[in-house]
């Protein structure tokens, strides 16, 4: 794949910032994920978003939009006022990547822009007289409900790779997920304390529902704890919910068991 020479922030391929690929992976995860600060916000958390997706891939631009509550896609932050104006354009005529990302909850792609001009008729035109030649969107979801889409175009035709797009819907889906869990109410002592006991409690739950099916099929806790998991999976349940079932003795344990399924 060839990428263009120039791009805003490359340098983790030279090694000039001293920071490996695997420590600014980490970097844009954990950051992505921090909703609880007092000077974060969802609209801080999208632009790290599109920064961080400029920055790991061979993309020159990134935007976020988000659908309002008719389903509108809707301009949020840009790495550039001409992503801005593409993605303004793309809501009023509804056409476009982002449109077709956020309406099929599937990744869309346009390695050359100027070849779309029969599939985007409207967008086209305007995305490469703004200087792009390439388009690329990725869905916006929180569970199974699309919320939005990511948007990225690059200067010259530049397709994604495979790794790249597992990457930008990792990052998009971290984002979304702490965008939704946001609250404005700062986070007390207690809610931490309450939080931590939740999952201290959890466990306890876990531990105990897995000696149950452990002790029932002769296997170890460990793969005991393993089943269980499996099992609530399959049915879209959360592994102490399960485990709460078999602790009031409302699920036998040898139902989890895959030989019972």
């Amino acid at each position: 794949m060839t990428r263009p020479a120039a791009r805003q922030d490359r340098s983790w391929e030279t090694g000039d910032t001293g920071m490996n690929r695997e420590l600014q992976l980490t970097e844009a995860f954990v950051s992505l994920t921090d909703n609880t600060a007092d000077d974060v916000d969802p609209l801080v958390l999208l632009r790290r978003l599109v920064d961080h997706s400029v920055r790991l891939t061979g993309m020159d631009a990134a935007g976020v939009m988000l659908a309002n509550a008719r389903g509108r896609l809707r301009p949020v932050c840009a790495t550039s006022d001409l992503v801005e104006v593409t993605e303004m354009f793309q809501g009023q005529i509804s056409q476009g990547p982002c449109v077709d990302a956020y309406t099929t909850g599937e990744p869309v792609h346009a390695d050359t822009l100027a070849d779309q001009t029969a599939r985007w008729p409207a967008f086209t035109p305007l995305a490469t007289a703004a200087g792009y030649g390439a388009a690329h969107a990725l869905p916006l979801r929180i569970r199974h409900q699309r919320v939005g889409a990511l948007n990225l175009l690059a200067h010259t035709p530049t397709p994604l790779t495979e790794p790249e797009v597992r990457l930008l819907q990792g990052l998009a889906d971290t984002a979304t997920t702490a965008v939704i869990g946001w609250t404005a109410d700062p986070l007390r002592s207690f809610d931490v304390v309450t939080r931590i006991q939740a999952a201290l409690s959890g466990k306890a739950v876990l531990d105990t529902a897995a000696g149950m099916i452990a002790a029932t099929a002769g296997i170890t806790p460990s793969q005991a704890v393993r089943h269980l998991i499996s099992y609530a999976t399959a049915r879209g349940q959360r592994p102490t919910e399960v485990a709460g079932q078999l602790v009031r003795r409302t699920l036998p344990p040898e139902s989890v068991m895959p030989s019972a399924r």
